[in-house]
């Protein structure tokens, strides 16, 4: 496991309820952290630490957590306690589940009721300077967006897009990608993804 694969990524009380879900989902599904560690490819003393909230995982772990835990993103997000009779259908204001990468200038909100693990609905506010970081994504599905708000770059395998608000994409998410905001202002982008892989 490389350096990219643990940050400062996220603040601590995100970080101690990200840890306590993590097991709660290892738990419900009967694995020991020696059974997640095969299936994640993170080492045991690793996911003991991220458990116990000792250890930011990088945003590329948390993808790796959720392919082994066949989970969608969505579990990993902090969810406000109050939930409406709604969930699995409405997302409400001031309900959204969230998870802030402090480092990365990063806080993705789940615009989409949790429990749909094909397809996730999710707002990027993304800082000044904040993005996706310097190593390039590959999941297999598809992803779109809307510009919301500020300036955007995409990156798709060798293209750079520069997306401006109203701006709207589409594309095969098996490619490397990354994002930035390239605005002197928060950039908010409307982020869909639409997976067909296991979690």
């Amino acid at each position: 496991m490389s350096d990219a694969d643990v940050d400062a990524d996220l603040d601590t009380n995100t970080l101690l309820g990200l840890g306590e879900r993590i097991r709660n989902l290892r738990v419900e599904r009967d694995l020991t952290l020696a059974a997640l560690s095969a299936l994640s490819q993170i080492s045991v003393g690793m996911l003991s630490h991220i458990e116990r909230g000792k250890t930011s995982p990088s945003l590329k772990l948390l993808d790796r957590l959720r392919v082994a835990l066949k989970v969608p993103l969505a579990s990993f997000f902090e969810a406000p306690d109050d939930r409406s009779a709604e969930e699995g259908t409405i997302t409400r204001a001031g309900h959204r589940a969230t998870l802030a990468f402090s480092k990365r200038g990063l806080i993705k909100e789940l615009l989409s009721p949790p429990g749909h693990a094909e397809m996730e609905v999710l707002m990027l506010s993304i800082e000044v300077g904040g993005g996706s970081g310097e190593d390039p994504w590959r999941r297999n599905g598809e992803k779109a967006g809307y510009v919301m708000q500020g300036r955007f770059e995409l990156r798709i395998a060798d293209q750079v897009h520069v997306l401006e608000v109203g701006d709207a994409f589409q594309f095969d998410s098996s490619q490397p990608h990354w994002f930035r905001n390239l605005a002197d202002v928060e950039t908010k982008v409307i982020w869909i993804i639409r997976s067909n892989e296991a979690g």
